[in-house]
């Protein structure tokens, strides 16, 4: 019995570094020959019905054995003792074998961060990880309908595993603004890509990176300094920035007590009233007052800001006769709107 397990562990060994195709030809050949050498050993019984012989062929390399099939003559059980278990058994565990650590692999691929999405589409994108404070982006992603059923790529150098596995998937390289490792993110094909590094320095080079590859979806970066978010703007038109106000905000907030709690509550996913935008079905003929008008009645959303099809500029709380035709708008509720207005 010993030497049968060697021999059997042995053939496993070498037959699951086959490729996946050479091993299932390894398989048919080896299912082929069982059928033809019981046929010809007179085993009518195990080969007459071909979900009779699958059956037996399965239970035997399985090792199964219920004894409710066997061969009866000489030839038959010497046939099946030399070729259905030996060389059965070393195929199946090979094929067992392989299935596993193919698995493992892919895994362990993706938890390394060595994985590849370029064939994923409208997923999310986070480049850079700074502990907590991506975390956080990473949940309030997560609470907003608009972004909780795609796929959210981290794309972070540093790390050795996914920081949140089972949130967010990972992939790693050397350099954020390396082209081979934002193409292995979807960059290109994802809904959205927010960058976010230690420094401004790194995201300007990030975000020209971006750029190049002309992804199809939003860009948003953010820049401590807002002089550097207008120099990335002025390389990349079509990038969205976001800085730091925290000098504004001290201000407004001693001028206008609660400006703080109002700008923090308008950006906060989940309890209470929250900005949003929404994107205006083509043909609608309206006026601003008219569509203000309409979306308190219909939403209990208040419109703030109106921006037309094609042009650049954001019109703020703009005048009740202004007309609105194709294009978006931002507006506060206390959940998003589906679909277009």
């Amino acid at each position: 019995m010993s030497i049968f397990l060697l021999l059997r562990q042995v053939a496993a060994t070498v037959l699951v570094r086959f490729t996946w195709m050479a091993l299932v030809l390894a398989v048919l050949v080896h299912f082929a020959v069982a059928y033809i050498g019981l046929w010809y050993a007179g085993e009518k019984h195990l080969v007459g019905d071909p979900t009779t012989f699958f059956y037996f062929y399965i239970t035997t390399a399985m090792t199964v054995g219920y004894g409710d099939l066997s061969p009866q003559g000489p030839a038959g059980r010497i046939f099946v003792a030399i070729w259905m278990m030996v060389g059965g058994i070393a195929l199946l565990t090979a094929v067992i074998g392989k299935t596993t650590n193919s698995i493992i692999e892919l895994w362990r691929r993706q938890v390394k961060g060595n994985g590849s999405f370029e064939k994923q589409s409208g997923h999310t994108v986070l480049i850079g990880w700074l502990g907590q404070s991506s975390e956080e982006i990473i949940n309030l992603l997560h609470q907003d309908d608009v972004s909780n059923d795609h796929l959210i790529v981290i794309c972070a150098t540093g790390l050795d595993e996914n920081p949140m596995g089972g949130r967010a998937s990972f992939v790693r390289g050397e350099n954020l603004s390396s082209p081979c490792l934002l193409a292995r993110a979807g960059v290109s094909t994802a809904e959205r890509v927010l960058i976010r590094t230690e420094t401004d320095d790194q995201t300007l080079a990030v975000v020209l990176a971006v750029h190049k590859l002309q992804p199809r979806g939003h860009v948003v970066a953010h820049f401590s300094d807002s002089q550097k978010a207008d120099l990335a703007r002025s390389y990349a038109p079509g990038l969205e920035c976001t800085s730091s106000m925290s000098v504004e905000m001290l201000v407004r907030s001693s001028q206008d007590p609660g400006s703080s709690e109002l700008i923090t509550e308008l950006l906060t996913v989940g309890s209470g009233a929250t900005q949003y935008r929404a994107t205006l079905s083509p043909g609608i003929q309206w006026s601003f007052g008219e569509l203000f008008a309409s979306m308190k009645d219909r939403h209990n959303a208040t419109v703030i800001a109106y921006k037309a099809e094609g042009e650049d500029r954001l019109l703020i709380n703009p005048p009740s006769d202004t007309q609105v035709c194709a294009g978006e708008i931002f507006y506060i509720a206390n959940k998003r709107i589906a679909g277009d207005i």
